[in-house]
């Protein structure tokens, strides 16, 4: 990157900034998890396709909080997100999940810029609250078994399921038979794979790394005299 040359009103405040960095009274920049939290947020919300054998889902980014320890040099990032899949334009499975990633800070003196390294997902849990939704086993199969051989099927949901894949388990009757346990986290447990892999694709686009600009005076501090950023203290700091 290119600096400008400052004006000559700032001439004095990055004399004075110099030379309190080189007698150690200017040691770092702090930004705290909050204000990172504020950044990050002006990218969600943020929606994703989800694959369903039965119908469609999304995944929606919702809102973001940076967290960052005292003793580790480790970004702490906690995604609110939600999760539906549908039937026939029908939800079926509905869910608030928060997922947990983590990443280490670097900075690029050569192009004055903060990235993020080693991102990945550590966990996708379930939030229990109101907005979970679980469709029972009989309803979902009235929407994706014809109509026509609905009245021909009697018994359990398990025969009709048999019925509809030929005896045989395949993806759907899998997957169908998630619902028929009822159990919301196996659910969750099947599109995790797809979720970690959207989620991990997104958060390493180069929109999240950071350019430091001329302005405001402490990001053209930094670009002349910018050592290091690291996670000390928690809070994210930019050492001279």
């Amino acid at each position: 990157m290119q600096l400008i040359k400052p004006e000559w009103h700032l001439k004095a405040r990055l004399l004075i900034s110099r030379l309190l960095i080189k007698f150690g009274k200017l040691r770092h920049i702090d930004y705290t998890a909050t204000e990172l939290s504020d950044m990050a947020n002006q990218y969600v919300p943020k929606t994703f396709s989800l694959e369903s054998p039965i119908g469609n889902g999304e995944l929606t980014l919702l809102e973001v909080q940076v967290k960052m320890p005292y003793q580790h040099n480790v970004l702490k990032v906690e995604l609110l997100s939600s999760i539906i899949i549908g039937a026939l334009t029908r939800p079926i499975y509905r869910a608030h999940v928060m997922i947990v990633m983590q990443a280490h800070p670097r900075y690029d003196t050569e192009t004055n810029t903060v990235m993020i390294s080693e991102l990945n997902v550590k966990d996708v849990k379930l939030v229990n609250d109101e907005y979970m939704l679980i469709e029972d086993s009989r309803d979902i199969l009235s929407l994706v078994f014809p109509k026509q051989l609905q009245n021909l099927v009697s018994g359990t949901v398990k025969t009709a399921l048999g019925i509809m894949t030929g005896g045989g388990s395949d993806k759907v009757k899998d997957y169908l038979n998630l619902y028929l346990k009822g159990s919301k986290q196996s659910i969750l447990a099947y599109h995790r794979p797809e979720i970690e892999g959207l989620v991990e694709q997104y958060a390493h686009q180069d929109k999240l790394q950071y350019q430091l600009k001329n302005a405001p005076f402490e990001e053209y501090l930094f670009c002349l005299y910018g050592k290091a950023v690291v996670v000390e203290d928690g809070v994210l700091r930019f050492k001279f």
